[in-house]
């Protein structure tokens, strides 16, 4: 299919006017690059792929030159080549090429990585004068694949991508799978013994990382293309999420070889015990004690795990690697336990189910106790035993089990494992100082930072951590220290002393008693939202607060009393004077959810009202007369 030259001059002239539209309205707009064009061209032969990418990006102030600096990934099993590029004005004058010589290679993990197959060629090509433009293109080749394009056309979430193509040519009888969202155009065509897929899209750069939102690229233009069959070390297929777990079960069935020297250790740790979950614990102990993790990913594109052996005698490996090491122990002992993939950290995505393929990151390990208690364990994880962290909490995972594989759900974090409690008795001292200790207990995702910190550095960092970005809000801390905590205690206490002038203010004859606020999440108001409203887990929190009352004062305001309750939380103040203390008892829960935009309003309303309360809570004394 040839395309008349007629026909791209006038494209291209339409692409030039409507750059300088752009250019006359950057300012308004406030967009520093735009994705002029973006075109991909796969093709499909003899079960090999070969791609051709190039991109058009106009930069228009200083600001926008962090698009200047690009950077192409590769690994062993796609080889990028044919790199050129260039910079060009507005009119299409070429100013600049890139020489061989200004292209670097680098790995993609350098800080914690070892043996990573993951490469990144990178370059940068800046001019002096805007607006211009940046033009490269590229070859990609593989051999092996498991995906023919996870197509996002665009630079960045606040970049307007102007064109964008994605074409497929593929034998007929070649089948492919695909997903594609927010498109303009779909289109397949014949020519001769092959099939033409074509895609079209645009994007006008609306999108603001605003607070919960759900994953981002939900709301992109997307293309996901899949084979039918494949062979990626071993052949397989994405006819079924079956036939998918099926190809799982084959990479790794037969790499679960331990030597005997590791059985018996094993099997002396857990001698004597007939419970089995405190000999899944004890196992779980010793991983953690006997390895450590590192990325190793080289072995068939990074989803084939080093053998249990391999983990034995190195004592280190990747999740895939820990996970089937664990596997292996649990087998020696016979326990049953699942090798299962899941899409862990970062905002929960949803699984495609229409689209079997490759959806997960990482790999944990579920070992069923009876038909009621199942075990998820995350191998990589310094966390306590039988502790469903952040991390991989209320996702989808897909459990292999040969021709049977199937999906299931890591539980839910409660309110209770992640309610943070602070007890705080406040002195009032002389110059509008407050003198206080702290008591908080963290659980969820602050027990884990906290934990990580108190695992991670010494003792003058550890306090050096905690102090900038833990303690309370203008307190100035006088003394800090860790409570001793069991090892698998999901909860961890944190003790501090701390001065402060913001708590008690001396007004003539009144003092002025404000009630430490909640940590509250900052949400935009109605008018400003656009996006739907995810929170993953809850946010829990609960206060009591001592304020000691000096015999000269007495209290001359109403004691709060407040109960707040909605579908998304609840809020409550309480407050009682006993034996010269003010005691203020506070609790605040906003429940995890997926909210669309149509009950934003309501959701809103609910965390104003309780921020409102809490912004404006004072108690007042005055002396006696």
């Amino acid at each position: 299919m040839t395309i008349p030259i007629s026909f791209l001059s006038i494209k291209s002239c339409l692409l030039v006017l409507l750059c300088f539209a752009i250019i006359g309205n950057a300012k308004a707009a406030q967009k520093n690059a735009a994705l002029l064009s973006q075109k991909t061209s796969i093709t499909i032969k003899n079960n090999k792929l070969s791609r051709h990418s190039s991109y058009e990006i106009c930069i228009y102030n200083r600001e926008g030159e962090k698009y200047t600096d690009i950077e192409i990934p590769f690994s062993k099993m796609n080889k990028v080549s044919d790199i050129d590029a260039h910079i060009k004005t507005i009119d299409g004058k070429i100013i600049k090429k890139l020489s061989k010589n200004d292209i670097s290679e680098r790995n993609s993990y350098p800080s914690y990585s070892f043996y990573e197959d993951q490469f990144v060629k990178e370059f940068t090509l800046k001019h002096n004068q805007y607006p211009y433009i940046i033009c490269y293109e590229f070859e990609e080749k593989e051999d092996e694949f498991i995906y023919v394009d996870n197509w996002y056309p665009i630079l960045d979430f606040d970049i307007p991508t102007l064109e964008a193509s994605l074409t497929i040519q593929a034998p007929k009888d070649y089948k492919i799978n695909f997903h594609s969202q927010l498109v303009s155009k779909f289109a397949k065509d014949t020519l001769e013994d092959n099939f033409i897929y074509q895609w079209e899209a645009t994007y006008d750069g609306h999108l603001k990382n605003e607070a919960f939102t759900p994953p981002l690229y939900d709301f992109l233009p997307l293309v996901t293309v899949v084979p039918e069959d494949f062979k990626f070390d071993i052949e397989g297929s994405f006819a079924s999420w079956q036939s998918y777990g099926l190809w799982q079960h084959k990479l790794i069935k037969d790499i679960s070889d331990l030597p005997d020297l590791e059985i018996n250790k094993t099997k002396k740790l857990t001698e004597g015990m007939e419970d089995k979950k405190q000999i899944v614990k004890t196992l779980f102990h010793y991983l953690q004690d006997e390895t450590r993790y590192i990325n190793i990913s080289i072995e068939t594109g990074g989803l084939k795990p080093y053998p249990a052996s391999y983990v034995a005698q190195n004592r280190y490996g990747d999740c895939k690697a820990l996970s089937n090491y664990f596997r292996a122990i649990l087998k020696s002992q016979n326990i049953e336990s699942f090798y299962s993939k899941i899409f862990a950290g970062g905002t929960i995505a949803s699984i495609n189910h229409t689209l079997p393929s490759q959806q997960s990151n990482h790999v944990i390990i579920c070992v069923p106790v009876d038909n009621r208690d199942t075990l998820w364990i995350d191998c990589t994880s310094d966390d306590p035993f039988n502790y469903v962290g952040t991390f991989i909490q209320n996702r989808e995972v897909f459990v292999i089990n040969e021709d049977k594989s199937f999906f299931s759900r890591t539980p839910i974090l409660q309110p209770n494992q992640v309610l943070l409690e602070r007890n705080v008795s406040m002195k009032y001292e002389l110059n509008n100082e407050t003198l206080a200790d702290f008591t908080n207990t963290y659980r969820g995702k602050q027990f884990e930072i906290l934990d990580q910190i108190d695992n991670s550095f010494k003792e003058n960092k550890k306090v050096e951590i905690i102090r900038d970005n833990i303690l309370e809000n203008k307190f100035e801390p006088i003394s800090i220290n860790f409570s001793p905590q069991e090892r698998d205690s999901t909860k961890i206490t944190l003790k501090y002393s701390a001065r402060s002038s913001e708590v008690f203010k001396e007004y003539g004859n009144d003092l002025i008693l404000k009630i430490l606020p909640f940590s509250l999440p900052k949400i935009e108001t109605p008018v400003e939202r656009k996006l739907p409203f995810q929170i993953d887990y809850p946010i829990y929190q609960k206060d009591t607060l001592h304020y000691k009352i000096t015999d000269e004062y007495e209290i001359n305001s109403s004691l709060p009393n407040t109960l707040l309750t909605s579908a998304y939380g609840n809020y409550s103040i309480s407050a009682e004077l006993r034996d010269k203390e003010l005691i203020i008892i506070k609790s605040f829960l906003l429940n995890n959810g997926y909210y669309q935009i149509e009950e934003y309003n309501d959701l809103y309303e609910f965390l104003q009202t309780v921020i409102n309360l809490e912004n404006k809570t004072y108690i007042t004394t005055s002396k006696k007369s």
